[in-house]
């Protein structure tokens, strides 16, 4: 998903692009591996409902997922890119999807991440003996044409959790690579995100590094949708790390996409070329708002969208209450 950010004059033609599928990690049908392109994207999936809790900006830059909870164990994330929009669903088991080396992750309990993967550093390719996130070990071992294996060990020793994963052939001669994903839990409730492929590829992700250890998410964040005029909707969300808003618009066939990049407080801003006026004042502050001007041209008035209020006792940064768990199971991609 490493991305242009386009313009609002330039957005028409990405959205119009051909796009390919990106690659289901664990709970997904294995879907065929498409031929190289210059920018991937996703592809609309069915809205299993529930509520919006929070919105999370990609990596990458190029868009943000609105996660959604529908119970306890099924937390879904609609993905918004410049290219197209889809569906990240961990209904009681853990997902993940891959688009150009960036991965999107979700478990059940509405665990999220989302990393570039960066060979050397975050991402190694087996067989071998890896050390992976947060000082876990990964061996990878191959144990059959197109199948995989990692055993992850703490650092401080213990039992392993095994990833198995393998490719399936779609019946035409082409490999999908099926992955599988875990969250794994120390007892003092840090978190690991780990991904292994069907071609012996292994990634990791420490969420707490990348959040500096902010409080949980669904409780110390607030949203909001907001029409800031010509059919453009901008999704507003305030957390301790700071104010976020992404914009969609209402295409003609009925969709909805997005338009112009994310904002956030270390991108306040839209540019000058982009075709309308947005930005964040008081980013570091409790009352955040957004300014915008959509239609009238400059001589026009701005609008001033107040963001909500970040939820009491949520100010500042503290320690993520994951749970923990018990035994270390073997997990297979489907």
């Amino acid at each position: 998903m490493s991305l242009t950010r386009p313009t609002a004059r330039r957005l028409g033609l990405l959205c119009a692009a051909t796009v390919a599928v990106l690659v289901p990690v664990v709970g997904a049908v294995p879907a065929a591996m498409a031929a190289p392109a210059a920018h991937q994207g996703v592809v609309a999936g069915p809205n299993p409902g529930g509520t919006m809790v929070r919105t999370e900006q990609l990596a990458s830059g190029g868009g943000f997922v609105e996660i959604y909870r529908v119970s306890a164990s099924h937390y879904w994330g609609r993905i918004v890119t410049y290219y197209g929009t889809g569906v990240i669903d961990a209904n009681g088991e853990t997902a993940a999807l891959q688009d150009n080396g960036e991965y999107t992750f979700l478990t059940p309990q509405g665990h999220f991440g989302d990393w570039i993967a960066v060979s050397g550093k975050n991402q190694f390719r087996g067989p071998g003996t890896f050390t992976i996130a947060r000082g876990y070990t990964a061996i990878v071992e191959q144990t059959g044409k197109h199948q995989w294996r990692a055993k992850l060990k703490r650092p401080a020793g213990g039992a392993f959790l095994t990833l198995q994963t393998h490719a399936v052939d779609d019946g035409h001669g082409r490999l999908s690579h099926v992955y599988a994903g875990e969250e794994i839990v120390d007892p003092g409730g840090k978190a690991i995100f780990v991904v292994l492929s069907a071609d012996g590829i292994i990634t990791s992700f420490d969420p707490q590094a990348a959040t500096g250890g902010e409080p949980p998410a669904d409780k110390c964040t607030a949203t909001r949708v907001q029409s800031i005029g010509a059919g453009t909707l901008a999704h507003m969300s305030n957390r301790p790390s700071g104010p976020r808003v992404s914009f969609t618009s209402i295409y003609d066939d009925g969709k909805e996409g997005p338009v112009l990049m994310p904002l956030d407080k270390n991108h306040p801003a839209l540019p000058a070329d982009a075709g309308i006026l947005a930005r964040i004042t008081g980013a570091n502050t409790a009352a955040p708002e957004l300014v915008t001007r959509v239609e009238g041209g400059k001589g026009a008035p701005e609008a001033v969208t107040a963001f909500p209020a970040v939820p009491k006792g949520c100010r500042g940064t503290g320690t993520s209450s994951i749970p923990g768990t018990s035994g270390l199971p073997v997990r297979t991609a489907r």
